[in-house]
């Protein structure tokens, strides 16, 4: 493969010369992907119907402005994708482009010489149009099919995300599954709230407690609402992350730290009215860095040669 690749490169870089002199070249090799060979033309191209192409396909081109190399990476990726969902058994062929053309004029209330002035307006030729809607129609395929079954968003992360931007608003309610850490504090020789939580967070990774403390008691409280707590524990509760011990508080003679197993946000029909947006959200975060993620695993499994 290595040498046939070798021919390609050698004998396209042959043929991008003029015939009038060897200095000037009609184009240029810039990158090779297995067998499919990127010369510069394409780039530059690319480069200048970019606003264009943003406007076809804003999912594939997402940014502005792209830098050669940046061009050259969105054809690799483009080849890797349509190679796999084709090994996959989806191959978008031209009767399914020109369908989903015929239908977006219709949409749209085009007919084909109004969608033709359209694309000259932009710059775009119908058929760099025609590939990026193939491009476009395979993206969403390798979206669905490969990348969105390694996403998930779960119901917690939701519910953190809706907490975080509106942490402000004092009508926002919880319920909590605790663990009640207290000890009578006239036992105690240092009565210090900052020596009873560090003496906690030593004894959940150890399991040691100094002799002071052996008179410590625990109690679970599950599914507590706010409206089964005092105002003060409500407030400080509120600011105690799960998974955290809150700070030590005085009650009743007692000194107590209460461990936050589960925070749950009790849903508000605000909170519904924004679910869906935040999960879209979060899947949209997540879905870069798994395709991310997913093109480093498999640049592996090609020959890429990246001559800028």
């Amino acid at each position: 493969m290595k040498h046939f690749l070798t021919i390609i490169i050698f004998a396209s870089s042959l043929l991008s010369q003029l015939a009038f002199g060897e200095d000037k070249l009609l184009d240029k090799l810039v990158a090779v992907v297995n067998t499919r060979v990127i010369s510069l033309s394409e780039i530059k191209r690319m480069d200048d119907t970019l606003l264009a192409r943003k406007e076809v396909s804003p999912m594939i081109y997402t940014e502005t402005k792209y830098s050669s190399k940046q061009l050259i990476d969105i054809m690799i990726k483009s080849f890797i994708i349509r190679d796999k969902i084709n090994g996959q058994g989806y191959v978008i062929n031209d009767d399914a482009v020109e369908s989903r053309v015929k239908m977006t004029e219709e949409r749209l209330g085009l007919k084909r010489a109004d969608l033709l002035n359209f694309l000259k307006t932009k710059g775009l030729t119908y058929e760099e149009y025609f590939e990026i809607i193939r491009e476009t129609m395979e993206y969403n395929i390798f979206a669905s099919k490969i990348i969105a079954p390694l996403i998930t968003v779960t119901e917690q992360e939701i519910k953190n995300e809706y907490y975080r931007r509106n942490s402000a608003n004092n009508a926002l309610a919880f319920k909590y599954t605790l663990v009640d850490f207290y000890i009578k504090e006239s036992t105690l020789v240092d009565k210090k709230a900052e020596k009873f939580l560090a003496v906690l967070k030593d004894y959940q990774l150890t399991g040691k407690l100094p002799e002071e403390y052996r008179e410590l008691e625990t109690n679970n409280l599950e599914n507590l609402s706010e409206d089964n707590l005092s105002q003060e524990l409500a407030g400080l509760l509120k600011t105690t992350p799960e998974g955290a011990f809150s700070q030590a508080t005085s009650l009743t003679g007692y000194l107590h730290v209460f461990y936050v197993q589960k925070k749950d946000l009790v849903e508000s029909q605000q909170f519904a009215q924004f679910k869906e947006q935040i999960q879209n959200e979060i899947f949209m975060e997540k879905g870069k860095a798994v395709t991310d993620n997913w093109f480093d695993r498999e640049f592996s499994n090609y020959y890429i040669k990246n001559l800028l």
